[in-house]
């Protein structure tokens, strides 16, 4: 018989882990009760992942208690340079305290001791009983420990990126032995802990004196051998050399009841689990604990491990049994279906290089090639429907499987089918529900409306069947989500009548006249190289520009100009520094005009031409589901961000021009939406009237704010005006605007006082706001769209006050994208009948750009404004700007 495998302990260094979670997970989660749980949602997040990974036998968490006595005696100074740990992480050792208590992980705590000594003693114990021992941290000082029987599991990235160490692996990463490690520290020293070390040495040199003598005994016995500084500074810091390494050296004979033989895990009982876990609001990671024992509170909750996907359909039986669906659903009798699909890296046998799953309530089947393409074309004509959803993970993307973003390849769907399509998009449902989240993975979509991870796949034919079923059943639960949040009209008003306008609008794209690309170009680079001549005769020798560091070098040691800001790199010099720099030198405000020109340079003149697709445009696309306030975002290239108020911007925006000879470009553009949303949200008399009016609303403002009559408006006070009516829709406190302005922030805040009395209402409004924010933990739009705002209950007070400000402005910033969404579903609806040789190309979060014959452009810009400005009714009337030309820069 094989002899048993040595039993497995795991020891986790809870303040490390606690530490680099709290840094590693954003500061918004908090549990029901408003305490802050990032640590300990990212702690469980590594421990889960360390046990998916390892498998341990046993664990046990060690903390830190008191102060470490014996090295603080030793060396003063010790970790005396670390700030005061931050309230918000302070308060989350009692619940992880109370969540490793709920799953029966033995907590060690030794009073004058730290983490570090108590994963030394208990990995000395297993080595004595021949147990393995897994020491999980992220501090190198244990990495002394690795032997035979202990390795160090280091996170090396993020929460969830773990590395083993044997000694091997240590010497492999430190160039030294792990009993070598203690010297290694004594001599390179650790700033992290305020251990001084010895001047000069660093890792690499550390390394290189331990690797030739051994210890640093051996070292001082051939003192002879070293020469100069390194001399100097080893002689000269002999105590505190070997202090350093007494310190570093971890013990490893504590005194404190464990019994080794006797833990094990996992060992809690379910409801203990379900309890703590249920106080923090943790639910995916409840269920993931729970179905470590397969206990049966985690079978309810967790239904996506149940998913009937894997009796899945292919070949000739999963098209009869497709076909037989669809052709019953065709045929009146309704029916709900999930579709996934992927498309495959090379061209298959069978066709078109596609995979679909497809999910009925009688089974599921994986279809390839041609036949998958045209069962996708299928379903999504058979989504319009009435009595048949059909759910997928991303309506607009699964439209382009068929209705690609180049009009060069040919589309299998009509713009008709298109429009009228009705898929379920779980990705748009989820996003209206929460826009926070980073990514509406399946796996999130799973784990947030299934309770739980998908099953996993082995293979691509695995992953889209899975995903199918996943979809189908995805369908119930969002939907009452959706209904129980209030965001449904969010949903199925707003968002998803989008995706067909977005769809066409990509297929369309955008013309780019190539020509005069290329001749800014030249002239661009001709502008570049005498900026580089010019700095390099200011600097007095060539560098390269692009490296932060050697312009550190030029400015601070070869100028010497002041450094104004480090980082953990070097001195910094950003655009603020450059900026404030260029006050006292011409070499910095040089290069920043370098840096502006090179950027532009790379992003858009050298960039987009060869972007464009096989029709000759450009099909950048457009996403409903990245920003956190409703607006559409663009990418690939991102036709939202091309300066719009700068010489070289227009320049830009110059090369943009219509789809066809004898088409117009055309732009329409809402009117200072947001001031009118605020004044339509707020009601303030003065503020309502000065739209109402029809009078210039900056000039309005200046003479409320400065108590002159409006004929004596300066443009200067005018232009202040302006700042401060933006400046209150983005929440802009007095320091913000006395950046913006070049003000005292005395003055900054006389304005803003001066403000608020002329527009009583609005600060009214705007508190209104944030206090039913703060209770409700979100802001929502005119509409109903909601952006959940943890920030405001969080105790830091930086983080409390960014909450603020975006509470005070969702409800401003968030309408005015929902009403340009639902504007561009009716003018693209509008136009199809009445207008359809012109076409939209672009969208810049107020503004609708078009390609238009020259002889419509009239009643186009007409049916423009007539949508655009009716399509809500507010106190104070919307205004849209419609203007046209040859290029994109001549229409606005």
């Amino acid at each position: 018989m094989s002899e048993a495998a040595p039993k497995k302990i795991a020891v986790i260094d809870g303040n490390s882990l606690m530490h680099r979670a709290y840094h590693a997970v954003p500061p918004t989660m908090n549990a029901p009760d408003g305490t802050p749980t990032n640590a300990v949602f990212g702690f469980l997040s590594m421990l889960l992942k360390f046990i998916d990974l390892a498998h341990p036998d046993a664990i046990v968490c060690a903390f830190d208690v008191g102060k470490p006595e014996f090295r603080i005696k030793a060396l003063e100074q010790y970790k005396a340079q670390r700030p005061k740990m931050d309230d918000e992480l302070r308060v989350q050792f009692p619940l992880i305290d109370d969540v490793m208590q709920s799953m029966n992980i033995p907590v060690v705590k030794v009073p004058g001791w730290e983490g570090d000594d108590i994963l030394g003693t208990i990995s000395a114990r297993c080595d004595a009983a021949g147990y393995d021992c897994l020491l999980v941290s992220g501090d190198k000082d244990v990495c002394q420990l690795a032997s035979e029987h202990t390795k160090i599991v280091n996170t090396k990235k993020g929460i969830t990126d773990v590395v083993i160490f044997d000694p091997a692996g240590v010497f492999e990463k430190y160039g030294v032995e792990p009993a070598q490690i203690p010297d290694y520290l004594g001599l390179m020293g650790d700033t992290a802990d305020n251990i001084p070390g010895v001047p000069g040495i660093g890792p690499k040199t550390a390394t290189k004196l331990l690797q030739k003598y051994g210890t640093m005994e051996g070292l001082y016995e051939h003192l002879d051998e070293l020469k100069g500084k390194q001399l100097e500074h080893v002689r000269d810091n002999r105590d505190a050399a070997f202090l350093s390494r007494d310190v570093a050296v971890i013990k490893r004979d504590l005194d404190f009841p464990l019994d080794l033989e006797a833990i094990s895990f996992p060992s809690f009982t379910e409801k203990a689990v379900v309890e703590e876990f249920g106080k923090l609001g943790m639910k995916a990671h409840m269920n993931k604990v729970l179905a470590l024992v397969g206990g049966a509170e985690a079978a309810p909750a967790a239904p996506a491990a149940q998913l009937e996907w894997d009796d899945y359909a292919t070949g000739d039986e999963a098209l009869a049994f497709v076909d037989e669906c669809l052709a019953a659903a065709e045929g009146g009798a309704g029916g709900r279906f999930g579709l996934s699909w992927l498309r495959q890296d090379q061209a298959n046998l069978f066709g078109a290089n596609i995979m679909v799953g497809f999910a009925a309530e009688d089974g599921v089947a994986v279809l390839e090639g041609d036949s998958a393409l045209s069962t996708l074309v299928r379903m999504v004509r058979l989504s319009a429907q009435v009595g048949v959803d059909v759910a997928v993970h991303d309506a607009k993307l699964t439209i382009q499987a068929a209705y690609p973003a180049d009009t060069a390849e040919d589309a299998q769907l009509s713009d008709d089918d298109v429009f009228a399509s009705h898929l379920f998009d779980a990705t748009l449902a989820a996003y209206a529900l929460d826009s926070s989240v980073a990514e509406y993975v399946p796996n999130y979509l799973s784990e947030t409306y299934l309770g739980g991870e998908l099953p996993k796949g082995q293979t691509d034919v695995d992953t889209v069947a899975i995903e199918a079923a996943a979809l189908r059943a995805l369908i119930e639960p969002l939907r009452s989500a959706l209904d129980e949040d209030g965001s449904r009209d969010v949903y199925e008003k707003i968002d998803a009548p989008l995706v067909p306008v977005l769809a066409r609008m990509e297929r369309t794209g955008a013309a780019l006249d190539v020509a005069t690309l290329d001749e800014l170009g030249a002239r661009t680079q001709g502008q570049i190289d005498e900026l580089v001549g010019r700095i390099y005769d200011l600097a007095g020798e060539e560098f390269n520009i692009d490296s932060p560091k050697q312009v550190a070098h030029i400015l601070f040691e070869v100028l010497g100009l002041k450094p104004l800001k480090k980082t953990s790199r070097g001195y910094s010099t950003n655009a603020k520094v450059l900026t404030e720099l260029a006050k006292d030198h011409e070499l910095p405000g040089l290069i920043l005009q370098y840096r502006e020109l090179a950027k532009i340079k790379g992003t858009y003149i050298d960039a987009l031409p060869a972007m464009r697709k096989g029709d000759g445009r450009l099909h950048g696309a457009f996403n409903e589901t990245v920003t956190t306030t409703g607006r559409l975002s663009s990418s690939n290239p991102n036709l939202q961000n091309i300066p719009v108020r700068t010489d070289f911007g227009r320049h830009i925006r110059a090369c943009f021009v219509p789809l066809r000879e004898g088409d117009e470009f055309v732009g329409a553009d809402y009117s200072q939406i947001e001031l009118r949303l605020l004044a339509h949200l707020s009601g303030d008399e003065h503020l309502v009237h000065a739209f109402c009016t029809g009078a210039d609303f900056h000039s309005a403002t200046a003479a409320r704010v400065f108590g002159i009559p409006v004929d004596q408006v300066t443009p200067e006070l005018r232009s202040r005006a302006k700042a401060v009516n933006f400046g209150i829709v983005y929440g802009q406190q007095a320091f913000g605007l006395s950046q913006s302005l070049h003000i005292p922030f005395g003055e900054a805040q006389e304005m803003i006082d001066a403000y608020f009395q002329a527009y009583p209402g609005v600060r009214t409004y705007l508190d209104g706001v944030v206090d039913q924010a703060t209770q409700n933990g979100y802001a929502e739009t005119m509409f109903g769209r909601k952006r959940h705002i943890p920030e405001l209950k969080v105790r830091n007070r930086q983080q409390r006050a960014f909450g603020e400000r975006t509470a005070m402005n969702h409800p401003m910033q968030g309408s005015a994208a929902d009403i340009i969404k639902v504007a561009m579903r009716q003018v693209e609806e509008r136009l199809r009948v009445e207008y359809p040789e012109a076409h939209l190309m672009v969208q810049v979060h107020d503004e609708l750009d078009l390609s238009v014959p020259a002889d419509q452009v009239e009643g186009v810009s007409a049916l423009l404004k007539d949508v655009m400005e009716h399509v809500v009714e507010l106190k104070v009337p919307l205004v849209v700007d419609v203007e046209h030309g040859p290029n994109w820069a001549e229409a606005h």
